[in-house]
């Protein structure tokens, strides 16, 4: 049998060329600590193959999840955190009051949103289902939900990351190992979604692309429930981070086998039954 020990946590950060022990001296602990630094620099798809297989055998106790973005987006001008907070949580808006309301605003708009998904799409598992509407309003972008998105798809999450582009960021996240199409963990207090597992196969978008979504647990239905105690840390998900990966050169990978999924697969918006739907819901939206 395993002997117990602390866990360990494995980590690439920015000031070492291997994978390093995070509770070692001068190391940058996984999360926010992390987050506040320069992404550790992969050069080639190979390269980063070999450090995602790396950071996988090496903590066998996370399931490893992925963000791919063209840029490190900030919290702010005087605060170095990567933001990583679900949409409906990612503006800041300097005076406490101001933000209030627009947070408001936004959950109201969200409620509207799905009252307007089940009368135009009238299935059961909409109907009972919160997160099932938070998950099509979200991959439709009928407006913005507490969920952030997420894959454990590698290639899908580096289409997102290069765009097109030369250079983009790969955020690597820690969860505990998934138990089905929503994985609830006390402990984390975070829940993972499978879409490809909760959402019908007429909402074609979701499984094309593989997607995951992650939230807290229990669910931020409201602005008084954001942010918990942590201030304007609560609620983003660099707190999960176990690595930031920055993206270079990455005009070359295709010499090594990597190619972008097409726009056409990631949105299928021409054969998915769904999308002329959510679009109407959008439009009634926002008019």
């Amino acid at each position: 049998m395993e002997i117990i020990t602390n866990n360990t946590i494995m980590v690439y950060d920015s000031e070492h060329d291997e994978i390093v022990n995070s509770a070692s001296e001068s190391v940058a602990t996984p999360g926010f600590v992390l987050s506040n630094r320069d992404g550790h620099a992969v050069n080639s798809y190979v390269e980063l193959l070999t450090k995602v297989a790396s950071l996988s055998y090496h903590n066998p106790r996370f399931q490893l999840l992925f963000r791919g973005q063209t840029t490190d987006y900030k919290m702010g001008a005087s605060v170095n955190t990567s933001n990583l907070y679900p949409s409906i949580l990612r503006q800041f808006v300097p005076r406490k009051n101001e933000r209030r309301n627009a947070l408001d605003r936004e959950f109201e708009l969200l409620t509207n949103a799905e009252q307007l998904l089940v009368e135009h799409i009238r299935r059961r598992d909409l109907i009972e289902n919160q997160i099932v509407r938070w998950a099509i309003l979200q991959h439709y972008e009928v407006c913005k939900t507490p969920l952030l998105d997420v894959t454990a798809s590698l290639q899908s999450a580096l289409t997102f990351a290069i765009g097109g582009h030369d250079e983009g960021w790969l955020y690597v996240l820690a969860f505990p190992q998934l138990t089905g199409g929503v994985s609830v963990s006390i402990e984390s207090k975070t829940q993972v979604i499978n879409l490809c597992q909760i959402c019908p196969p007429e909402a074609l978008r979701p499984h094309f692309q593989q997607g995951l979504l992650v939230s807290d647990y229990p669910e931020i239905r409201s602005r008084e429930q954001s942010h918990g105690q942590q201030g304007m840390r609560g609620n983003n998900f660099s707190a999960r981070l176990l690595t930031k990966f920055k993206l270079q050169n990455c005009q070359a990978w295709s010499s090594e086998g990597f190619i972008p999924t097409p726009d056409e697969l990631l949105f299928p918006n021409a054969i998915d039954p769904w999308y002329e739907l959510t679009q109407m819901v959008r439009e009634k939206l926002h008019a």
